[in-house]
C-alpha cells in the first residue's frame, strides 16, 4: 500500500507537466490581452531624474580591439608617407629637368653668342652652365672652346699677355685640349720667350702665382715639369700645394726634389716650413738647417730655425743640448757672436759635452770664412766698377784662405778669363769641378775655354804656316834684309794668380754630422753617404768600353793596366780598389776617374759613377768618348730614379 502510494506520488507530477505542455497551444491561441505598457510608449516626464548611462560605454578595451585601431593607424600613416615621398620625388625630379633646362638655356645662349662674336659675354653663360651641371663633359668643351677662341681673337689684336691667360683658362677648364697648349706656346714666343725652356715656364708661373692666379701658375708648373723634371719645378710644385692648403702633398713633392738634388736649398726650405705647419718642430728643425747649409744667404730659413730652437731653450733652459742647438742655428745664419754666447752657457751646463770641442773649432773656420767672403764681396764691387786687377787681388785672398771653396775657385775663372790669362783660368775651373763634381757651369766653361784655346792655337799655328810658306816662295832677291828688333817694354799685364792644380781633395770633418763650416763642400758629404742605386739594365756596354779604352792607356801607367787585368777577370771591385788607391797622385789624370766610374756603373752604383765620369769630361772636354759614355751613365741613372719613384707614388 505504502509502495503503491509512493509510485502514485512521483507519478503525479510528470502526469501534471505532461498535461500542461500538451496544453499549452491551447492556452496561447485563446490570449487576447494587450500587452504590458512600455516606458516608450509614456510621455517623458519632466519632474523625473534621467536614467543612468550605460556601463557599456566605459567598459575596458579588448586587446583585439586595440590591434585592430593601431593596425588601421600604421596603414594610414604609411599611405600618407608614401603619398609625400611620391610628390617629393616628382618635385625632385621636375626641380632637376628645370635646372637642366636652365644649363641648356645657358650653353645655347653661350653658343649663340660665340658665333656672334662675343665671346666675353659667351664665357659668362658657358661658366653659368658649367657652374649649373659640373657634370657634363660636353658644357666643359664648350667653355674651353670658348676660351680658346677668345684667345685667337686677342692674339690677332696684338694681345699676348691677354691670349696668353685665356689659352690657360682653356687648359685649366680641359687639359686634354692640345689645340690651346699649341696657342698658349705660340702666345709665350710673341711675347718674346721660348716656350720649351722649363726655366720660362717657371718664370711664368712665379708672376701668376704672385698675381693670385694659382690655377694659372699650376699649369706652367705642370709644364715645367714635363719639360725638365728637376728638383727645382717639384719644389715649385710643393710651393703652390702649400698655397692650396694641401701640406702633406707638398711634402711628397719636396721630399722628390731633394732625391733629384740633396744639396737643393729652396726644397729643404720649403720641407722646413711644411713641417713647421704640421706642428713637426724636430723634423722642421733639421730641413730647415740643411737649407741654410746649402744656401747660407737664406735668411728666411735662418731665422726660422733660431727661432724654433729659442723655443726649445724657453722651454727647458737648463739642458745643455738646447743651447748648443741653438748656438748652431745663430753661427749657420751668420750670428757668431750669439753663437759663442751659446757655447759658453753649454760649457756652464755641462762641461763634459763631447760636441763643445768641435762646435768651437766650427765657429773658429765660420769667422775665418765670414773674413774671406769680405774679399769676395769686395772683388765683386771692384769688378763691377771694371777694376779686374783690383778684383783679382781681392778675390786671390779670398781663395788663399779657402782653397777649397768651389766658389771661390769658379770665381776666380772667370776674373782670370775676363783679364785674358785663360791657362789659369783654366786651372781654376778644373779645381772648381774636382772640388764640386755637380758644378756643371764650371764643367761647361772649361770646355768652352778649351775650344777657345784649341781655335786660338790653330789659328796661329796657320798664320805662322803660311808665313813660313810665303818665306820659302821668296827668292834670294826678294828676302828682304832682317832686321835687330829694339827691345820694347812689355804691356802691364795683371799679375797671374798661382793656382795649385794638383788637388788633394777635401778632408772631411768629424763633426760634420753636427757642424759644417762654409768651406766644406756639401757635395763631398752627399757623396759619401749617396744610397748604392742598382741599375735596372745590364751594362755590357760599359764593361766593353772600360776594357776597349784600356787598351789605349794599359803602356802608360801600370795601375791602369792592373785594372784592366781585373777587370777582364770580372773583378771590378778589385779594379776600383785598385784606382782609388792611386787616385791621389793622378787627380788631374781624367783616364783614372773615367776607369773608376765605368767600373763603379758595371757595380750598379750610378750615383758615384756619374760623378767621377763628370770629372773626366771636364779634365779632358775634347773627348768624346768621356762625353758619350757619360750621357749614357746619366740616362740608365735616370730611368733607374724614375721607376723607383713610379713604386713609391706622390
Amino acid at each position: 500500500m505504502a509502495a503503491s502510494l509512493l509510485g502514485l506520488a512521483f507519478s503525479l507530477p510528470y502526469a501534471i507537466i505532461f498535461s500542461t505542455f500538451t496544453s499549452l497551444p491551447t492556452l496561447a491561441a485563446k490570449l487576447n490581452a494587450k500587452p504590458l505598457p512600455s516606458r516608450f510608449d509614456q510621455a517623458p516626464n519632466p519632474d523625473q531624474e534621467p536614467m543612468p548611462p550605460s556601463l557599456w560605454h566605459n567598459r575596458r578595451a579588448d586587446y583585439r580591439d586595440v590591434q585592430k585601431s593601431q593596425k588601421e593607424e600604421e596603414e594610414k600613416r604609411l599611405k600618407e608617407e608614401k603619398e609625400k615621398q611620391e610628390k617629393a620625388k616628382q618635385a625632385q625630379v621636375q626641380a632637376v629637368k628645370d635646372v637642366q633646362q636652365q644649363a641648356i638655356n645657358a650653353n645655347n645662349q653661350a653658343v649663340a653668342l660665340g658665333k656672334a662674336g662675343r665671346f666675353a659675354d659667351a664665357i659668362v653663360q658657358h661658366e653659368k652652365a658649367c657652374k649649373i651641371d659640373p657634370s657634363s663633359q660636353e658644357f666643359k668643351i664648350n667653355l674651353s672652346a670658348a676660351y680658346c677662341m677668345y684667345g685667337d681673337q686677342r692674339l690677332k689684336a696684338g694681345d699676348a699677355s691677354g691670349a696668353a691667360h685665356l689659352y690657360r683658362k682653356s687648359l685649366v677648364v680641359l687639359s686634354n685640349n692640345a689645340l690651346a697648349g699649341n696657342k698658349l706656346s705660340q702666345a709665350i714666343k710673341k711675347l718674346g720667350m721660348d716656350p720649351t725652356l722649363a726655366d720660362n715656364r717657371i718664370g711664368l708661373g712665379d708672376q701668376l702665382a704672385a698675381g693670385g692666379d694659382l690655377a694659372g701658375a699650376t699649369l706652367e708648373y705642370t709644364l715645367a715639369m714635363q719639360l725638365e723634371p728637376g728638383a727645382k719645378t717639384y719644389t715649385k710644385m710643393g710651393d703652390i700645394s702649400v698655397r692650396y692648403g694641401q701640406v702633406q702633398n707638398a711634402l711628397s713633392w719636396y721630399r722628390q726634389a731633394t732625391v733629384k738634388n740633396p744639396n737643393y736649398g729652396p726644397a729643404h726650405r720649403g720641407a722646413g716650413f711644411a713641417y713647421m705647419m704640421l706642428k713637426d718642430y724636430t723634423q722642421a728643425a733639421s730641413s730647415l738647417r740643411k737649407a741654410v747649409i746649402a744656401d747660407p744667404d737664406d735668411r728666411a730659413s735662418g731665422q726660422a730655425l733660431v727661432e724654433i730652437w729659442r723655443k726649445q731653450v724657453a722651454s727647458q733652459p737648463t739642458l745643455a743640448e738646447n743651447h748648443l742647438g741653438l748656438g748652431t742655428a745663430l753661427q749657420l745664419s751668420g750670428d757668431l757672436d750669439g753663437a759663442e754666447a751659446e757655447y759658453m752657457k753649454v760649457e756652464q751646463l755641462d762641461r763634459s759635452n763631447p760636441q763643445i770641442g768641435p762646435a768651437r773649432n766650427s765657429l773658429v773656420k765660420a769667422r775665418k770664412h765670414k773674413e774671406a767672403d769680405k774679399h769676395r764681396e769686395a772683388a765683386e764691387t771692384f769688378f763691377s766698377q771694371g777694376l779686374k786687377r783690383e778684383a783679382l787681388s781681392e778675390l786671390a785672398q779670398a781663395a788663399m784662405m779657402e782653397p777649397n771653396n768651389a766658389r771661390y775657385q769658379f770665381q776666380l775663372g772667370e776674373y782670370l778669363e775676363a783679364a785674358g790669362d785663360y791657362q789659369n783660368a783654366l786651372a781654376a775651373y778644373r779645381k772648381s769641378v774636382l772640388i764640386d763634381p755637380r758644378n756643371e757651369e764650371g764643367a761647361r766653361r772649361m770646355r768652352e775655354l778649351v775650344g777657345q784655346l784649341n781655335k786660338d792655337q790653330q789659328h796661329q799655328q796657320h798664320h805662322q804656316n803660311h808665313q813660313q810658306q810665303q818665306q820659302n816662295s821668296r827668292t834670294p832677291e826678294q828676302t828682304p834684309p832682317q832686321r835687330i828688333q829694339l827691345a820694347r817694354p812689355q804691356e802691364e799685364q795683371p799679375s797671374p794668380v798661382a793656382v795649385n792644380t794638383n788637388y788633394k781633395g777635401v778632408e772631411s770633418s768629424p763633426y760634420a754630422g753636427n757642424f759644417r763650416t762654409h768651406d766644406e763642400s756639401p757635395t763631398r758629404e752627399v757623396e759619401k753617404r749617396d744610397i748604392i742605386e742598382k741599375t735596372t739594365e745590364p751594362a755590357p756596354t760599359q764593361a766593353a768600353s772600360t776594357a776597349n779604352n784600356s787598351a789605349v792607356s794599359v803602356g802608360i801607367h801600370p795601375v791602369l793596366k792592373q785594372a784592366a787585368e781585373l777587370e777582364q777577370r770580372g773583378d771590378f771591385n778589385g779594379a776600383v780598389e785598385a784606382l782609388k788607391a792611386a787616385l791621389p797622385d793622378n787627380l788631374s789624370n781624367p783616364e783614372f776617374h773615367h776607369r773608376i766610374g765605368m767600373d763603379l756603373v758595371n757595380l750598379g752604383q750610378t750615383s758615384e759613377a756619374i760623378s767621377e765620369l763628370r770629372i773626366a769630361s771636364a779634365l779632358d772636354p775634347a773627348n768624346r768618348i768621356f762625353a758619350d759614355d757619360l750621357a749614357r751613365v746619366l740616362k740608365i741613372h735616370q730611368k733607374s730614379l724614375s721607376s723607383n719613384g713610379a713604386g713609391e707614388g706622390r
